[in-house]
């Protein structure tokens, strides 16, 4: 069943050209003046010498019109470009997995070279090859909006041009709650509508909706995908001619937004890079199934997967960028927070790429492929601590106007309390502000503390086989069930030697049962045998099929609490205790249940 907003963009689908005329090129400023694949960002600044914000893509589209415009004039234009052109998105989309090939001469493994992709996940990697992958992008994306603004009549080319000067990439910011906890609906429209530079204003193919291939090269994509003409989203077959069904993908996204906050907010519990890492691919890779699809027979859904679900096709996708520029937001969140944490030294276990062996170690020295710096050395971590390096800033991380350190964390911790305090917090709160406390009263003590639960995923070392493992990282996934509503982490071939480790939080939808009538309180003497009865979860593999049998002797889950604390201050963090209460009976029994 479509979504009521969903309506009226289908009326005029038929009124929109779609076909590609002539590629593109690569702008002159892009083209090899001194070493190829050189990232700067864009190195545009205001009269104070600041740079430019990176913004929410419906701030962007709402209170920003000529950058809106000029945004998906560039992304068309690049979209177009000749994909043979290794600054087309063909050529940057594949950057990040097939069709493996060698990009401006960056050097791989000789023994992996057509085999594997630069793009690092499952390892703490992850985040500082991103964020050059993210400016690259950005540069390209800007050349091109440059190109288009200065063909501007003369009485708007200053107006245009300081529109494009100031331009950053956006972000989608999938962790909003209330209202905002919706898929934009530009996201699901094949044309949308824009005004030209001369005023005009005129419907345009929409390239938010889809990448098309032009065209699908022999050789470059394997199974399915080499006949796929165009990107999809939760498509009802593997039929090459399947449509995307953007009527799953945005009620799917409501159904997990309270899962994809909590993420956030656990996320920002880590006191460490490793455990902010690991626990920010979880909502990461949930948010490439809700898009891509392919994991649910429930509900009209399917196992069959779109674009953004596997890691070597998912950068073809037109919100990979937005979704990952929120995932590089996050992170610079986190570093205003908590400025001395760094990258340390970790082993990588299975997850190597063209680059890197399997089980090597790596830590923010570590060279990030194929992106070089402007004396051709290769950017590392360290290098991109500092966003403005390459560039930009958040709305939230302009650090320079405010007087002092400390009061430009005040400002983020109260930002990040704001958006992602979690649904757990604002019910709590209300019920302790109404004169009976409401069904979650007891839930909430007089100190303003109450009993947070989270399950907690492992995996032993063991030779599983063809398992897929838990862990947050890649782009496929385990769910677990708890009365309504879903809860997940990854998946991927458990191969290594390394116990994996993932946490996910239980105490919203614990509420929303307590609401419902279902559940007394947080109590553990009322959640233990609440959870012993309904808790219920299933493992699956990267094509959809449940796993069962003897495949799960490797997973451990279980249930955990600790005491948390809700501050008064509402721009302060809720507190989370160290010490935690596991519950093994709630699990054992049930296939991956017990004691870790």
């Amino acid at each position: 069943m479509l979504l009521p907003f969903l309506a009226p963009c289908l009326v005029f689908l038929l009124a929109v050209s779609v076909a590609v005329c002539t590629p593109y090129h690569a702008p002159a400023s892009l083209r090899p003046r001194d070493i190829a694949g050189v990232v700067r960002g864009v190195n545009t600044t205001d009269e104070n010498g600041h740079v430019y914000v990176r913004r929410e893509i419906r701030d962007l589209k709402e209170n920003h019109a000529d950058q809106w415009n000029l945004y998906l004039l560039a992304l068309e234009r690049l979209q177009g470009s000749d994909q043979e052109d290794p600054y087309s998105y063909y050529g940057l989309a594949g950057i990040h997995g097939r069709p493996y090939q060698v990009w401006q001469g960056a050097p791989g493994l000789t023994h992996k070279l057509g085999a594997a992709s630069y793009c690092p996940h499952s390892n703490e990697l992850f985040l500082g090859w991103h964020r050059p992958y993210l400016a690259l992008f950005e540069q390209v994306l800007h050349a091109h909006m440059q190109e288009i603004a200065a063909t501007a009549p003369v009485k708007e080319a200053k107006r245009f041009a300081a529109a494009a000067q100031s331009f950053r990439m956006p972000y989608w910011d999938w962790g909003l709650g209330g209202a905002k906890a919706v898929v934009p609906e530009f996201f699901m429209q094949k044309s949308i509508r824009i005004v030209e530079l001369d005023g005009v204003e005129t419907m345009m193919r929409n390239p938010l909706y889809a990448y098309r291939f032009h065209p699908l090269v022999p050789g470059d994509f394997t199974h399915k995908w080499m006949g796929i003409n165009e990107t999809v989203r939760w498509p009802d077959s593997d039929n090459f001619t399947a449509p995307s069904r953007q009527e799953v993908f945005a009620q799917t996204f409501i159904e997990q937004s309270t899962s994809l906050i909590s993420g956030i907010e656990t996320a920002f519990r880590a006191s460490n890079f490793s455990g902010w890492a690991k626990q920010l691919e979880d909502p990461h890779g949930w948010m490439h199934g809700i898009i891509g699809g392919g994991w649910d027979e429930t509900q009209n859904k399917t196992k069959y997967r779109g674009h953004m679900w596997p890691l070597e096709y998912s950068a073809f996708e037109p919100l990979f960028m937005l979704h990952h520029t929120n995932v590089d937001r996050l992170w610079a969140l986190f570093q205003a927070l908590k400025p001395n944490v760094t990258m340390g030294t970790s082993n990588i276990g299975p997850n190597g790429n063209v680059f890197l062996e399997n089980h090597q170690l790596v830590n923010d020295t570590t060279s990030l492929l194929p992106f070089r710096r402007a004396n051709g050395a290769f950017w590392q971590t360290r290098d991109t601590y500092d966003t403005r390096v390459l560039g930009y800033a958040y709305p939230e991380t302009q650090a320079w106007d405010f007087a002092s350190t400390a009061a430009y964390r005040a400002h983020v911790t109260s930002a990040v309390a704001t958006l992602y305090g979690s649904k757990t917090r604002a019910l709590l709160l209300q019920s302790k502000n109404q004169v009976t406390g409401g069904l979650l009263g007891a839930s909430l003590h007089d100190d303003d503390t109450f009993t947070d639960w989270t399950i907690e995923f492992a995996v032993a070392p063991v030779d599983v086989g063809a398992w897929t493992r838990l862990t947050p990282a890649t782009h496929e996934r385990a769910t677990t069930s708890v009365g309504r509503g879903q809860k997940g982490v990854l998946a991927e071939r458990a191969t290594g030697q390394d116990v994996v480790r993932g946490t996910t939080g239980l105490t919203t939808h614990l509420l929303d049962q307590i609401q419902a009538g279902q559940l007394e309180s947080l109590g553990a003497d009322h959640v233990v045998p609440f959870l012993r009865e309904r808790l219920v979860w299933k493992v699956l593999s990267g094509t959809g099929n449940v796993i069962t049998g003897p495949s799960l002797s490797a997973l451990t889950i279980q249930v955990a609490s600790s005491k948390a604390h809700i501050p008064e201050d509402p721009g302060a963090l809720v507190e989370y205790g160290k010490e935690r209460k596991r519950y093994p009976e709630i699990t054992r029994g049930k296939p991956g249940g017990g004691a870790a």
